[in-house]
């Protein structure tokens, strides 16, 4: 049986890699061209006859500068036997050199050499058979970048069946095949200099399907290697997501993809590094999820670094609102980061260390079907702070500590398959000993710290079928702990056991209807102990002398269990058209309560380059468990409710450069807030909120030495406690501006900025304070909620870095910049103790960091 030499040519997606001729091989703008296959020699098929299932094999093959196969290696295996037949048939093939600047130069390659399947022998035909119409695909092959059409490129029609279709478009760009089999079928487009592209279409029988496939340039001027990658459309009205170019090279984030979220429409700014404000809400209404499962934080100690390793993320997925029925549980937004697999290309690592913290990644492939990664970061802050404390009398002793690790085994028994098995876990820790509490309240004296750790372990499944169906399984288990001491304000001792589980089934009825299902399981045991003073509001509080306040102490033993379904729709009547109808069911046993919540979104392509997009729907939130639980909460209490709707368009002015521009509005329900001066039940179901605004992208996508990005905001986010009016709330922000751009100089230099803007949020001022001569302390008196601003939030970072590559091996130093300008951002106040004088608590300073990282 032969094997597909255009199947193997397009599953390879030309990925391979100049071999470089000393030991700094780099040239400022070389002109690459990839090896072409000149003579193909079709390998023995050793599998005995009758009918066998399709089979492969991934070979790396080392070419030399005039064309001949010099070495091959086998990557994944099918079996002993077919893995000898591809190296046999793959030692004799001929290419055309790969050329540098128009020179002949060595080459490394990926090649998947595919065995096709046999079907059984043809049951006898019937007496009068019907003859099955064949299908026919034509097309054009354009340029990503420019549009024009791209002449002499090489189109692959492949089918499931194991038939095979070749042919080259004209000089106009356009294709055609007549005779293809009916069925699953995989479109390969490939021309010299550009990254194949592959589009999967379903052929109905006797019909024409038209395919447009747009191929980028090669994106790396010193590498030719590449991947190719079909986006799927998107099913929510608003999706921000940044690739991997994008999410390592953010100027103040020090490659941080998840702070890089941080300069996004709609996106505020939060108080010393807490959670993003995605679109007006409470920073408590956003969920981040890492592979689907829930994570307790987003960033450590202060919020200069996330609690992933930037290496391991794959991709990083915003949605402020209107999000889709896979996500429940919560009012604001969503932010989903995924884990890449290990490379199976040979051993790797990245060692990197800077003022902030020291990491390390190290992964490899075990075997032909099982990879490894592991990776752990550990923070410099105690050893910088602690030095800085002996040199000065800072009045405090502090030393902040943060931890964080990951792990990535992925097993692939075939093609279909993959099982993963992740591990990652999260530290902050730290502790401030006040030695004078400078005439202020007298109960904020002694030791103040904690630490906060947690753990998660997820199995994860997932199958793939053939027409584009797909499940996936996940189980997660988790552990929290939290443990403070608040100086003579109380202390805490706490653990959280979360397990989570999602199924989720993916099925592609037909092209024009794709049905997603799924099972989204949650349960969070609460064990432990807490003393002190209640929980504060989530906002809208005024400062409260800590020694006039009650003090309580609470025991928890308690399960939180929240189950959850939904099922969503992707209806396509007409090709331009996509609707997306969705419904999720949750419902939490701590409250007794569940909710049905109905989400409609569709998108609608005007033309290639234009679409409008509109979307509405229902959101639910449970309340913090903190505000349910005895003494200190009211069981009593519901759930939150909340009304998005938003509408936009979206314009690609090139295929790298686009623009989009939305209007959105949230209605918010039955939110919680305290009650007047703390009276029992202390949490009420009585508060509405109101968010509306408008956002603006431009957007430059890596495709040569320049990307970047900037957008705006203008918003207004209220609150209306019962029985008063409209105030703003305490996260609104008017103006939100951010920006970034990067540029790559050449010869391994690369420049960029980062620019965030916005207003100062809302604060209830304090007018004056009346003496308590019981407690011996003076209490605030607050003046009109909300009625004053904080000012303005400005800052300015900058990043510069030279890479020098190697043969094996590549080493980046770097210096990144954050608030360059120095800027005094204020994040809030200190009072004296009659609260007759203040002091603005200002934040981040200047921070320059400097750092090393090697890559193998």
């Amino acid at each position: 049986m032969k094997s597909n030499l255009l199947v193997r040519l397009g599953r390879a997606a030309a990925v391979c890699a100049l071999l470089s001729q000393g030991s700094i091989a780099r040239a400022d703008t070389p002109v690459l061209s990839p090896p072409r296959l000149s003579r193909f020699v079709d390998a023995v098929d050793p599998r005995p006859e009758g009918p066998v299932e399709r089979a492969s094999v991934e070979l790396e093959l080392d070419i030399d500068a005039s064309g001949n196969v010099i070495d091959a290696r086998v990557l994944r295996s099918a079996s002993e036997a077919l893995d000898a037949a591809a190296m046999t048939a793959a030692k004799s093939f001929v290419f055309e050199p790969a050329t540098r600047d128009g020179t002949p130069v060595p080459a490394r390659i990926r090649y998947e050499y595919v065995f096709a399947a046999r079907a059984p022998a043809a049951p006898p035909p019937p007496e009068a058979p019907v003859p099955v119409k064949p299908a026919a695909v034509s097309g054009v092959v354009r340029d990503r970048d420019s549009g024009a059409p791209i002449a002499n490129a090489d189109v692959v029609v492949t089918t499931d069946a194991g038939g095979s279709y070749r042919t080259k478009t004209d000089a106009s760009g356009a294709f055609r095949i007549d005779g293809v089999e009916p069925g699953p079928a995989h479109v390969v487009a490939s021309a010299e200099g550009h990254v194949p592209q592959r589009l999967d279409e379903t052929l109905d029988p006797g019909t024409l399907t038209e395919a447009t496939l747009r191929l980028e340039t090669t994106p790396d001027p010193d590498a030719f290697e590449a991947t190719a990658r079909v986006e799927a459309p998107a099913r929510e009205v608003t999706k921000r997501s940044l690739d991997r170019d994008e999410m390592t090279k953010v100027a103040g984030t020090r490659g941080d993809p998840l702070r890089a979220v941080e300069l996004m429409p709609g996106v505020g700014r939060p108080a010393m590094g807490g959670m993003p404000i995605l679109r007006g809400a409470n920073g408590f209404d956003t969920q981040v999820f890492l592979e689907g499962a829930p994570v307790p934080l987003l960033y450590h100690f202060g919020g200069l670094t996330s609690f992933v390793h930037s290496r391991v993320l794959d991709t990083v997925d915003m949605y402020p609102s209107n999000f889709s029925v896979r996500y429940g549980r919560k009012l604001g937004g969503v932010i989903e980061a995924r884990l890449r697999d290990p490379r199976t290309d040979g051993l790797h690592g990245i060692a990197e260390a800077s003022l902030l913290d020291t990491s390390l990644l190290v992964e490899t492939p075990i075997g032909d079907k099982l990879s490894v990664l592991a990776a752990a970061r550990r923070s410099n802050i105690d050893a910088v702070l602690n030095s800085a404390q002996n040199s000065v009398d800072l009045g405090i002793t502090a030393a902040p500590v943060y931890w964080d690790y990951q792990s990535v085994v992925a097993f692939k028994p075939t093609d279909r398959d993959r099982i993963r098995l992740l591990a990652y876990g999260s530290s902050d820790s730290f502790r401030v000993v006040f030695k004078n509490p400078n005439g202020g309240d007298p109960a904020v004296r002694g030791a103040f710290g904690g630490t906060s750790v947690f753990h998660r372990v997820q199995l994860g499944y997932r199958h793939r079928f053939r027409g584009g169906s797909e499940q996936n399984t996940e189980l997660t288990y988790g552990r929290s702990d939290e443990n403070g001491e608040f100086g003579q304000i109380g202390r805490v001792k706490f653990a959280i056991d979360t397990l989570q589980a999602r199924s989720e089934w993916v099925g592609v009825v037909s092209p024009a209807l794709r049905v997603t299902a799924g099972l989204d399981f949650l349960g969070n045991h609460f064990g432990g102990s807490y003393s002190g003073i209640p929980v504060p509001p989530e906002e809208g509080g005024v400062p409260t002398a800590i020694s006039t306040q009650r003090q309580i102490e609470i025991r928890a033993n308690q399960w939180a269990l929240t189950p959850g379904a939904y099922v969503e729709a992707g209806i396509r009547p007409v090709a331009p058209l996509l609707i997306s109808p969705g419904v999720r069911a949750d419902y939490n046993d701590m409250i007794k309560e569940g909710a049905i919540d109905p989400r409609l979104s569709a998108r609608y392509d005007i033309t290639e380059s234009t679409t409008i997009k509109a979307g509405v729907g229902r959101f639910s939130q449970s309340p913090d468990e903190r505000h349910v639980a005895t003494p200190i909460g009211n069981p009593d209490l519901k759930m939150s409710h909340a009304l998005h709707a938003s509408a936009g368009v979206e314009q690609k002015i090139t295929e790298a450069f686009s623009a989009s521009l939305e209007g959105f509005g949230k209605w918010i329900d039955g939110a919680v807030t305290a009650t007047p001066e703390g009276r029992p039940p202390y949490f009420v179901n009585a508060q509405e909120g109101r968010i509306f605004g408008g956002e603006a992208l431009l957007r430059m996508k890596p495709r040569g030495r320049f990307f970047g990005f900037v957008s705006y905001t203008l918003m207004r986010s209220e609150r209306r406690d019962d029985g008063q009016p409209w105030r703003l709330f305490d996260r609104d922000q008017t103006h939100i501006l951010g920006g970034t751009g990067v540029y790559r100089l050449g010869r391994g230099w690369e420049i960029g900025a980062s620019v965030r803007y916005t207003s100062g949020t809302p604060y209830t001022p304090v007018t004056s304070s009346t003496y308590d001569a019981t407690a011996d302390v003076y209490s605030p008196r607050a003046g009109r909620s909300m009625s004053a601003r904080n000012p303005p939030f400005s800052r300015l970072d900058l990043r510069i870095q030279k890479t020098w590559t190697f043969a094996q091996w590549s080493l980046a130093a770097y210096l990144d910049v954050q608030n360059a300008l120095n800027a005094p951002n204020r994040e809030g106040f200190s009072y004296s103790y009659d609260y007759r004088e203040r002091q603005g608590a200002r934040g981040l300073p200047i921070l320059p960091i400097l750092g090393l990282r090697g890559e193998l």
